[in-house]
C-alpha cells in the first residue's frame, strides 16, 4: 500500500485565507498528511490554532520558531514534502518566491523544495492584471510552477472580475494529481508544438488543415506533470493554454519555423506535434471578389521544418509525428529517416474517431532502432503518457550509447 501524500500548504494574507482552511480539510479527508506554514498577513486573517487542529500538526510561521522551541528545519521539511501548494498566493507572495527573497518560513522553505509547485493566486484584479504581477506568475510558470485560477467572480471590494480564488475542491484534486505524478522528466528542458498552420490566400482567406492542438496539448501537459520543464508552440487551434508551462503562439508555417529556430537548440527534446502546411499557396496582396469568376490558386511545396533542423541538433531527443492513410510502417520509417527524429508516431487518419479533432488516438511508434510499439485506441491523454515513455527509452539508450563510447574511447593506447 503507498504512503499518503504529503503537502506543505502555504497560506499567505489575503482575504481567501480563510478557505485554506477547506483546502486542508479536503486534503486530510482524502488522506493526505499537512504541514502548513503561514505568513504574518496570513495570521491577520486566520488562526494559526485552526490549522493545527484541521491538519493535527503544528503550523509553521517563523524561520527561527516562536523562542519557545527549537525552529523547523525547512530543508528536513522538503525532504519530506511530497508537492508545495501556496492557497492563496497574493502579490506579495508571487513576488518573493519569483524573485528568490526569503524573510519567513514559507519563502525560505520555497528555495528548499526540489518537488512540484502548485500556486492558487488570489488578488483584485486590477493587481492581477498589473504588468509586474504578470511577469512573476511567468516567471514562475517557467520554472514549472502549476498556477491554478484565478477565476472571476465577487471579490472583497464588492467589484467582479478576475482574480478570486479558485475553489477549494478544485485546489485539492490540483494538489493530490501533480503530488501522485511521474517526475521522470524532471530537469529536461522539453519543447512541443500543436495545432495546425494557416496559410494566407489573400488579406481574408487561408489554407489550413483538420488539426485541433489536442494530442499536442496533451503531451504538453503530460511532459510539466512528469517534472519536465515545458515550451508550447500552439497554433491557431481554439484551445486555452495551459498552465504550468511557456506557450509562445504560432501561425504559419515560417513563424513556427522562427519559433523554433529560437527555442530549438536550447532544449533537450523537440515533439513536433503540430500539423504544418506541406503545400504553400502564392498569396495574392488582394483580396478576390467571386464576381472575377474562376480563381486559380497555386500551390508550392513547404519547407520540411523538422529536417531544417537537423543542422542544430546537439543531443536533443527528436519526436516526429506522420499523419498517413496506408502502409503506416514503411512510409513512418522513411519519414523518420529523412526528418532525423529518434522516434516517430504514425497515426492512420482515415479511421473514424481517433486522430484529428478527436479525443481518443490510436498509434504506432517506431524508433530508430527497429523497435516498434502498437499503442491501443485510448484517450489522447493516456497516448500522450505512451509516448513520453517511449521518448524516455529512448533518450535512456541514447546517454547509455554515448557514455559506453566515450568509456571505449578513453581507453584506447594514446
Amino acid at each position: 500500500m503507498s504512503r499518503a501524500r504529503r503537502v506543505v500548504l502555504g497560506v499567505s494574507g489575503g482575504i481567501a485565507a480563510y478557505k485554506a482552511a477547506e483546502v486542508t480539510r479536503g486534503l486530510v479527508k482524502r488522506g493526505a498528511e499537512v504541514q502548513v506554514a503561514l505568513t504574518r498577513g496570513a495570521r491577520n486573517f486566520v488562526s494559526p490554532l485552526t490549522f493545527a487542529v484541521l491538519s493535527g500538526r503544528e503550523v509553521h510561521t517563523e524561520v527561527w520558531g516562536d523562542g519557545s522551541r527549537p525552529a523547523v528545519d525547512h530543508v528536513a521539511l522538503a525532504d519530506w514534502a511530497d508537492i508545495l501548494a501556496v492557497a492563496p498566493a497574493t502579490a506579495h507572495t508571487l513576488a518573493k518566491l519569483a524573485n528568490g527573497l526569503a524573510d519567513d518560513f514559507l519563502s525560505t522553505y520555497f528555495l528548499a523544495h526540489h518537488g512540484p509547485v502548485l500556486l492558487a493566486p488570489a488578488m483584485e484584479t486590477r493587481m492581477w492584471e498589473h504588468e509586474a504581477v504578470r511577469r512573476n506568475v511567468e516567471t514562475l510558470r517557467s520554472r514549472g510552477a502549476r498556477i491554478v485560477g484565478p477565476e472571476s467572480g465577487p471579490l472583497a471590494s464588492g467589484h467582479e472580475g478576475a482574480g478570486r480564488m479558485a475553489e477549494p475542491e478544485t485546489i485539492v484534486e490540483q494538489i493530490l494529481r501533480l503530488a501522485a505524478g511521474r517526475r521522470d522528466l524532471e530537469g529536461l528542458k522539453l519543447l512541443v508544438t500543436a495545432g495546425p498552420t494557416r496559410e494566407p490566400l489573400d488579406p481574408i482567406r487561408f489554407v489550413s488543415n483538420r488539426s485541433s492542438g489536442k494530442m499536442g496539448l496533451a503531451l504538453a501537459e503530460a511532459a510539466r506533470d512528469r517534472g519536465g520543464r515545458v515550451t508550447l508552440l500552439l497554433g491557431p487551434a481554439s484551445l486555452p493554454e495551459p498552465e504550468g508551462l511557456r506557450t509562445r503562439r504560432f501561425a504559419t508555417a515560417d513563424e513556427l519555423h522562427a519559433l523554433l529556430l529560437q527555442e530549438f537548440p536550447d532544449c533537450d527534446g523537440l515533439v513536433m506535434a503540430a500539423a504544418v502546411a506541406d503545400f504553400i499557396p502564392l498569396a495574392r496582396p488582394e483580396r478576390m471578389h467571386r464576381d472575377a469568376g474562376p480563381v486559380r490558386v497555386d500551390l508550392e511545396p513547404g519547407r520540411d521544418i523538422l529536417a531544417s533542423l537537423r543542422p542544430l541538433k546537439r543531443g536533443q531527443t527528436v519526436v516526429a509525428f506522420a499523419a498517413e492513410t496506408s502502409d503506416l510502417e514503411t512510409r513512418g520509417r522513411r519519414k523518420m529517416e529523412a526528418k532525423g527524429a529518434d522516434l516517430i508516431v504514425v497515426n492512420d487518419v482515415g479511421r473514424p474517431g481517433i486522430g484529428f479533432d478527436a479525443e481518443e488516438n490510436e498509434v504506432l511508434l517506431l524508433a530508430r532502432d527497429g523497435t516498434r510499439e502498437t499503442v491501443a485506441r485510448a484517450p489522447k491523454r493516456e497516448i500522450a503518457d505512451r509516448i513520453w515513455d517511449a521518448f524516455r527509452s529512448v533518450r535512456d539508450q541514447s546517454s547509455r550509447f554515448s557514455a559506453s563510447t566515450i568509456h571505449l574511447s578513453d581507453s584506447q593506447p594514446k
